[in-house]
């Protein structure tokens, strides 16, 4: 039995205890660590309490005066009573969320769940004052803390070199959240806070790679990190402007392959000679397009680093303003262009087709070779060094108030009697229709016209009293249609026999006119194809003159005269013809008696080609047969010599021209 003096003492150290509690709640209270109800069946003592801390490292995650404790997801925990009531450890059970739904149990050391959120953690333990001021009457007690589940921290951000010497790189964070701290870190040297979204940090030796970390400035420990390598970038290269296109609603701009490793800037000149930037152009483009810009600037694509430090700028390619107008069958071309790019000189294309080139001076193009009515697109392209400018694409439809003149003809005769129709020169409006009439003594009619080249005419029968003129006139697509030109006579040759047999011809012709003058002459004798057979020489301006004596074996005589002018042109004449007379010569009598003399019975005659002799006894036989001048008769009849007689013949012949030739008549055989 205890007395009185042992009792006292022990009495009060319980008294002591309990008042220990009461203050340590009252303090966790404060703390936020002894809260309200959070579970349904949360029955919380005056001790009430449990702290957070990091597993690995053993750091309190718990922060003074902070409500709500911020975890990282998929950490590992540590949780510990801190009630002050000295518990088995056995006896202490944890459940996260809230019982019955979620298991108690005494494991201690737990993985923070993957999702992102309210996290409330449950303990139980022994109640260690039942029914006592401040505690539940039960045998245990539920006690329930809220925590704040996050993702760890992921810095997004890109990483470039400044300069060309490679000492430094500019990091830059993508965003930056409110309560984030961010420190950089270079290769292996020392983590650096980041007091902005974008900054350059110095390369220690050999680094290859950039690390940004994040930690959350309401946690203890829940930090990210993203990693990125970098490489030496090759040598920067000064981009090249290779095309600048005037369009209609801007300025297109072409450049050949940006390096990815460097920043591109596209600047503008307005005429004072400094550069000021129109759009930052990223390192994956090859065209862009300035809406509605200054064709008064020139433009340039420069090179540069994340810190500004390089500046390597392109030749500058300047606009064309381009204009267009038509008047009396040409288009007049002008255009203006900003001085600042070397231009070497300037191609015109008409129709997207290449046209004409222009000095690095000029300004002004005439296009002359154009046809009325015709619209037409034309393009300056100003060449330079590096690239090209162009300018806008514009029509104009070509005008006239008047046709073009008509060409001088030239005029020839076919070998069939066909006038050959030509302009001297090229037409210079293609789209005109060429007017042809011909006038013939005191006739005029209009000749049929083609688009092609040369115009046909027969005009029938020709003298060099009766020749054939043609004039010209042009109609172009606008309507005008030009004056007369001037008339262009073929040379016409006339052929006749000098004397009875035609063994001297005489020749004449008519001079060709229009056509030129200093005229020289041949004369052609041309066979039945109209092959050239001979050619001679002829003085004279046409009166009549003896032609060259003519071959025997021809009837049919064909000449035609080539005239050749003093600049060259040689022109036809029609071809004149002149048929001689088939001469036959059979006799009447011959002496078959073997004497030598008028033995044999034979035709004769000039130009005998083609015929058939048939000689006829009196009984109407025929008793000879001769197509050719060889063969003779000699007066035999089936190999006997025939009694003399009267014998009847016919001989039959068609002339070169195509003339029948007919003889009848008798033969007596004398003895």
């Amino acid at each position: 039995m205890m007395n009185d003096k042992n009792r006292l003492p022990r009495l009060g150290w319980r008294q002591l205890l309990r008042g220990w509690a009461m203050f340590l709640a009252c303090w966790l209270g404060a703390q936020g660590l002894a809260v309200a109800q959070l579970c349904p069946n949360d029955s919380p003592g005056a001790t009430s309490c449990f702290r957070v801390y990091d597993d690995a490292t053993g750091q309190p995650l718990d922060i003074p005066n902070q409500p709500v404790t911020v975890l990282c997801a998929n950490s590992r925990i540590r949780l510990r009573d801190c009630s002050g009531e000295n518990f088995i450890r056995g006896t202490i059970f944890y459940a996260l969320g809230c019982t019955p739904g979620a298991a108690l149990n005494a494991d201690s050391i737990r993985t923070v769940p993957p999702t992102t959120g309210p996290l409330i953690i449950q303990q139980n333990t022994p109640n260690p004052h039942p029914g006592q001021p401040g505690f539940p009457g039960g045998a245990g007690i539920l006690f329930s803390r809220r925590f704040e589940v996050r993702e760890r921290p992921q810095p997004d951000f890109t990483v470039a070199y400044c300069g060309s010497t490679n000492a430094q790189i500019q990091v830059t964070l993508s965003t930056m959240q409110a309560n984030v701290r961010y420190e950089v870190q270079v290769g292996t040297g020392p983590r650096q806070p980041v007091t902005q979204a974008s900054a350059t940090y110095t390369v220690t030796p050999g680094a290859t790679t950039v690390r940004v970390f994040g930690n959350y400035t309401d946690a203890r420990i829940c930090e990210g990190m993203s990693e990125k390598t970098f490489a030496p970038p090759p040598a920067p290269r000064a981009p090249v402007l290779q095309r600048l296109t005037v369009q209609a609603t801007g300025l297109e701009l072409a450049f050949a392959p940006l390096q990815n490793d460097y920043r591109y800037v596209l600047e503008q000149d307005g005429g004072t000679g400094t550069f000021t930037t129109v759009a930052t152009i990223p390192s994956s483009a090859t065209t862009f397009t300035v809406p509605n810009g200054n064709l008064n600037s020139c433009y340039r694509l420069r090179l540069t680093d994340a810190c500004g430090i390089l500046s390597l700028p392109s030749a500058p390619l300047c606009p064309i303003d381009l204009s267009v107008a038509s008047a009396n069958r040409q288009n007049q071309l002008s255009w203006a262009q900003t001085a600042g790019s070397p231009v070497t000189g300037y191609d015109v294309r008409r129709n997207a087709q290449p046209l004409a080139t222009a000095p690095a001076s000029a300004r002004t193009y005439t296009d002359s070779d154009v046809t009325c009515g015709v619209t037409y697109q034309y393009q300056v392209v100003a060449r330079t060094a590096a690239g090209v400018s162009e300018s806008a694409v514009r029509s104009v439809q070509t005008v006239a108030s008047q046709a073009a003149p008509a060409p001088l003809l030239t005029a020839s005769f076919r070998p069939d009697g066909t006038v050959e129709i030509n302009t001297q020169t090229a037409v210079s409006d293609t789209a005109s229709r060429l007017l042809v009439r011909r006038t013939l003594g005191s006739t005029t009619a209009d000749v049929p016209v083609s688009r092609q080249r040369p115009v046909l005419d027969q005009p029938g029968l020709v003298t060099p009293e009766l020749v054939p003129c043609y004039t010209s006139r042009l109609s172009d697509p606008c309507g005008n249609v030009s004056t007369e030109g001037p008339s262009a006579c073929p040379p016409v040759l006339a052929a006749e026999a000098a004397d009875r047999d035609g063994n001297q011809v005489q020749v004449r012709w008519s001079a060709p006119a229009g056509q030129g003058s200093g005229w020289s002459y041949r004369l052609l004798l041309l066979d039945a194809g109209g092959q050239v057979l001979s050619t001679s020489s002829l003085n004279g301006s046409g009166a009549p003159i003896l032609a060259p004596a003519p071959p025997n074996d021809r009837q049919v005589l064909r000449y035609r005269l080539e005239a050749t002018s003093s600049t060259g042109l040689v022109v036809y004449s029609n071809v004149a013809q002149l048929v001689r007379q088939v001469v036959v010569t059979i006799p009447n009598a011959f002496t078959p008696n073997g004497d030598g003399l008028n033995d044999v019975l034979e035709i004769k005659g000039r130009f005998l080609t083609t015929f058939t002799f048939r000689l006829f006894d009196r009984n109407g036989l025929e008793v000879f047969r001769a197509t050719d001048r060889t063969q003779t008769w000699n007066g035999k009849v089936r190999g006997v010599q025939a009694a003399p007689q009267v014998f009847s013949y016919q001989f039959t012949a068609t002339d070169e021209a195509g003339q029948p030739v007919v003889r009848r008549g008798t033969v007596t055989i004398l003895r």
